[in-house]
């Protein structure tokens, strides 16, 4: 077989390329520091390495997030645990009220002090976090959860509690709301809420003491417990207070008080002539109606277990210093008694919920370990796979070095070997 010099050119070209890519290789290699620098190099292992990186900077946003629920966390115990603080000191003033030694004058520095503590509870329970979200409206995290109106303290939150994904298919809540915290307090006494409603056909709204509409020139309103005896045999049942035809009340305005669940009319209030701001009183439980109520209105007294805190600390700043023990020692005694029981319940929903923060802030521990070791695995394998042994890779640079040289000079002397060299 005949080889044209042509051939022998292009033979040694190709192969020269192949020698000084070989070498170039290496170099980056040791540049790089790596033994996969393009997915040429070891596709299978190229393909490891990028399913590694993917799961090495999964763990690291679950580690951030990780971080962030332990300072929403932590933040959120602190300021419980101030809240618990201001509850204990409420309640030695509360008893300290109701000791029976205390004057008039004694009892208005205390109120005023309850009122103080009040005002601290209340920035407490609106609080920001780091990133200036109150830490507890649920989601409605850009809105102030408390809002004085009035007597009344209305919560503007919700009852969502925001989430972290910490691992794959497990999360973390990073905040209580307010309604579970501070609202919808559990309590060992009954309470009781106005609720209106206008016609047969109409909604209802409420409130925690009353509740007026638009359309109506009338309002429930006033409401409280005068026996709670009385009351607790009501709950959980209703009132109802019903306008009747002006003819049923020998045309004046009046009103029928019933029981929700049948019906019944309660301690003979059939046709009560109406006046507006006398205060009823019936079943342990006292309001007034106020306004011109027309035929068809209803008015409906809810009772209830449960009581804010924030509502129960505003109730004893305001009345504290309002109440004389001597003259009113009944409900002076009721305020007291229901303050007491109301943080009582208060404190026992805050420490169960520090509790659960406690219990989710071990679990977080717990999946933090875990990353932090499988990062530390993970590591060491994509190590394992693309990390370059210097030494080799220097004995491997000189030799491919050496075969280059020695390729470049051989083809030095080919390229001589000429018919044309000869006959000149």
């Amino acid at each position: 077989m005949r080889i044209s010099s042509f051939e022998i050119q292009r033979q040694a070209a190709t192969q020269l390329q192949a020698l000084g890519a070989a070498v170039a290789g290496t170099q980056q290699q040791i540049a790089y520091g790596k033994r996969i620098v393009n997915p040429s190099d070891d596709p299978v292992g190229a393909a490891r390495v990028v399913k590694i990186n993917q799961e090495l900077g999964a763990r690291e946003q679950y580690l951030r997030n990780l971080d962030t629920a332990d300072y929403s966390l932590a933040l959120e115990d602190s300021v419980l645990a101030q809240i618990s603080d201001v509850m204990l000191r409420v309640q030695e003033l509360t008893i300290q009220a109701g000791s029976g030694i205390q004057t008039v004058a004694d009892q208005r520095f205390i109120a005023a002090e309850v009122k103080e503590r009040f005002e601290e509870l209340l920035s407490l329970v609106n609080t920001r976090g780091f990133d200036g979200q109150y830490i507890f409206a649920g989601f409605n995290t850009d809105t102030m959860p408390f809002v004085v109106t009035g007597n009344e303290i209305e919560y503007r939150g919700d009852n969502g509690q925001r989430q972290l994904q910490v691992d794959r298919g497990q999360r973390v809540a990073i905040n209580d709301s307010g309604q579970r915290l501070f609202v919808d307090v559990d309590t060992q006494v009954t309470n009781a809420t106005g609720i209106q409603t206008l016609g047969s056909g109409s909604s209802s709204s409420s409130s925690p003491s009353s509740s007026s509409s638009p359309s109506s020139s009338s309002s429930i309103g006033a409401v409280e417990i005068v026996d709670r005896d009385l009351a607790d045999g009501l709950h959980p049942d209703r009132l109802v207070i019903q306008f009747q035809p002006l003819a049923d009340g020998g045309g004046q305005p009046n009103f029928t008080v019933v029981r929700q669940s049948d019906q019944r009319p309660v301690d003979g209030l059939v046709n009560v002539p109406y006046a507006s701001g006398v205060p009823i009183v019936t079943q342990g439980i006292s309001f007034r109606i106020d306004g011109a109520p027309q035929v068809g209105d209803q008015f409906v007294v809810e009772t209830n277990k449960n009581q804010g805190l924030l509502q129960t600390v505003y109730n004893i700043a305001d009345n504290l210093g309002r109440i004389d023990a001597t003259l009113d020692p009944e409900e002076f005694q009721s305020l007291v008694d229901g303050t007491l029981v109301g943080i009582e319940d208060a404190m026992e929903s805050v420490l169960q919920v520090r509790a659960d923060i406690g219990a989710r802030l071990n679990t977080m521990d717990a999946v933090r370990d875990l990353h932090l070791d499988l990062s530390l695995q993970l590591t060491g394998v994509l190590s394992s796979i693309e990390d370059l042994d210097f030494a080799e890779a220097v004995s491997k640079l000189s030799y491919q070095s050496f075969v280059l040289e020695a390729a470049q000079q051989t083809f030095v002397r080919i390229s001589r070997l000429s018919l044309f060299n000869v006959l000149r």
